[in-house]
């Protein structure tokens, strides 16, 4: 062996054995998916505390009728504040818990100046035909229960009386090419008076909740009408 390629070798061997073992910690997380569907809020920011918080690769603030998904810190205690991008008011402050891979929904409901919330453990359905799940939640606070039908049948509840802040469960549906859009109705469930229409392109092989959000006799960004949340 050549003098100089010993040299390297004695060199490379101290080199390897005077580095440290470092171990890398993982820590676990869960997924938070936060929907915006307060009145008059606007687009919000989510702030977090410490070193155990909410991280996402797509943005930190959620505009209204639209959401944002996160990945949390799980098993830990999660400090959480969200706020109006415009204002210093604070909308939400509390602390969140999260099991290691678990899947959440948490709602911003209600009106500016008096926010609701919901926090949603999810189970979302798989499918491995060509179908989608789709469910329906009251998210309008002024509204009185509502029904949800297919504008073909308005006789034919798809989803019951469903009040404020009430969830239905995930519905199966076909999801063919001859299944390409649903056109849906939402009815007030005492007169069957026509609130909101949304026709949802069909996501196959994943969920989506639509939400009716606005409030009666809106006008402008408050009016009533449906947004979509992919839950996927």
């Amino acid at each position: 062996m050549k003098y100089s390629n010993y040299l390297l070798v004695v060199a490379l061997f101290v080199g390897l054995a005077g580095c440290k073992k470092d171990s890398v910690t993982l820590s676990p997380l869960a997924s938070l998916n936060i929907v915006n569907a307060s009145v008059n809020l606007g687009t919000v920011k989510v702030n977090f505390t410490g070193l155990k918080g909410l991280y996402s690769s797509i943005s930190t603030t959620v505009a209204y009728g639209a959401n944002t998904a996160y990945g949390a810190n799980a098993g830990v205690t999660v400090p959480v504040t969200i706020v109006p991008a415009d204002t210093t008011q604070t909308a939400f402050s509390g602390n969140f818990s999260f099991v290691t891979g678990g899947i959440y929904s948490f709602y911003l409901a209600g009106q500016s100046t008096a926010v609701d919330t919901i926090l949603v453990k999810e189970n979302i359905p798989s499918y491995t035909d060509s179908s989608c799940g789709v469910r329906f939640i009251n998210l309008s606070y002024n509204s009185s229960p509502v029904v949800v039908t297919l504008a073909s049948s308005i006789t034919t509840n798809e989803f019951s009386s469903t009040p404020y802040k009430q969830m239905s469960g995930f519905k199966k549906y076909p999801a063919l090419v001859a299944n390409g859009t649903y056109a849906f109705t939402v009815r007030d469930a005492s007169t069957n008076a026509l609130i909101a229409s949304y026709t949802l392109t069909t996501p196959r092989f994943f969920n989506c909740t639509l939400a009716l959000k606005g409030m009666i006799g809106g006008t402008g960004t408050s009016a009533i009408g449906v947004m979509r949340v992919n839950n996927y």
